[in-house]
């Protein structure tokens, strides 16, 4: 069976969709192709054939690019075709339209109606009625599709009320969880993944310059990209007047490959996201990367951190919206070895039993399975149909 994966928000490499779920596919599949945004036209990794678009600079850009993804998508020829973004449900069905026994998998990995109530480039008054067109948009499509794959329970629980083929595959960490892998301490925190004010970051910032009175040389690091150029220059102002210059390192984006070893060198994972209406859904990823790498987790008092972090005691839970509260937590943890190296072996053991990718992977071949089956039931019933026209 020939698989096609489909972006035109990520990159190539992106973790979820070529290092999770293609390179899982690639293990019981010859043929897996990704077409997204990149610089080179044709190549292969880990057997995987990579087929570069036209790099978006804009999200109106990701819009303009989607013929030529479909065109690409088209000519691969593929069995099952699997993607990632919005967008793309605009013109997914002209796949479809031409490749009619195709099948056809959404990779919901937001709460895209969320996201527009939360998004600061929608004007306020317009938020409300686009949230709603987006909404029942994004059903409608998907009722004319073979499969919806979502990254966490509630936007599950959403289609559910709507489409039959739906199933949920968190996206656990695929690091390395052996406790055997030790690396020297070099920061006392990280926070790894995009900036945002949105994400905590001012009162995670606060929170050291707390935690500074107690630890004079407490060093964190942000690991991930600034996506807010005023919330950057907002941090960066506090960070200056506040002296905290030689306690704050940001790195701005790395490989994925490089992340791990980042969290490694760290004793304390932060993922104090701030209660707005989508973090009470999606689940982050960097919790389970923190508890991969047996390092103990400071995370928001919400649904998908609390779940996961709780249920194996793996952390310390914290009102999000208080950088005291965030700085007692640092304390507790930095104040005490014996227990910041219990909870990071509970988050190994966590993901050693429950929240690992190999779990998840074992998922994902059942779909396909299910894809498998139903092309094939199509083609022979193609099939039936041009022979008794033949007959006739």
């Amino acid at each position: 069976m020939k698989i096609c994966m489909l972006t035109t928000g990520h990159n190539a490499m992106d973790d979820r969709i070529f290092y999770k779920e293609a390179c899982s596919l690639r293990k019981v599949y010859d043929e897996v192709y990704v077409i997204a945004p990149d610089k080179k036209k044709n190549y292969n990794v880990n057997g995987i054939n990579i087929i570069g678009i036209t790099e978006p600079s804009s999200l109106s850009d990701r819009f303009k690019i989607i013929d030529e993804l479909i065109k690409e998508a088209i000519k691969v020829n593929a069995d099952v075709y699997h993607f990632h973004d919005y967008e793309i449900l605009s013109k997914i069905l002209m796949i479809k339209k031409k490749l009619p026994n195709a099948k056809i998998i959404y990779d919901v990995h937001e709460h895209y109606p969320d996201m527009i109530r939360m998004s600061k480039k929608v004007p306020k008054a317009a938020k409300g009625l686009l949230g709603l067109i987006v909404d029942k948009y994004e059903i409608h499509i998907s009722k004319k599709l073979d499969f919806i794959i979502t990254a966490d329970d509630a936007v599950k629980e959403r289609f559910k009320q709507y489409v039959d083929n739906v199933e949920v595959i968190y996206n656990f960490s695929d690091f390395d969880f052996s406790n055997d892998i030790y690396i020297e301490k070099e920061y006392d925190l990280i926070y790894q993944g995009g900036i945002t004010l949105e994400r905590g970051i001012f009162e995670v910032v606060k929170s050291v310059k707390i935690a500074k009175e107690k630890f004079d040389k407490i060093k964190m690091v942000f690991v991930g990209p600034f996506n807010d150029v005023k919330a950057k220059q907002m941090v960066n102002d506090y960070i200056e007047k506040n002296g905290l210059n030689n306690n704050i390192q940001f790195t701005g984006n790395v490989p994925h490959k490089d992340v791990e070893m980042y969290i490694r060198k760290s004793k304390i994972g932060i993922v104090t996201l701030l209660p707005y209406p989508k973090y009470f859904k999606n689940i982050p990823i960097k919790q389970f990367e923190y508890m991969s790498c047996g390092i103990p987790v400071i995370g928001s008092d919400l649904p998908p951190i609390k779940k996961f972090v709780t249920s194996y005691n793996s952390g310390i839970i914290v009102d999000p919206t208080k950088p005291e509260e965030i700085a007692n937590a640092i304390s507790k943890i930095l104040d005490n070895e014996e227990l910041r190296i219990r909870l990071g072996n509970n988050g190994i053991k966590a993901v050693k039993e429950a929240y690992n990718w190999g779990n998840m992977e074992q998922y994902l071949y059942k779909i396909y399975s299910k894809m498998e089956w139903s092309y094939e039931k199509s083609k022979c019933q193609v099939f039936k149909w041009e022979w008794v026209w033949d007959m006739g």
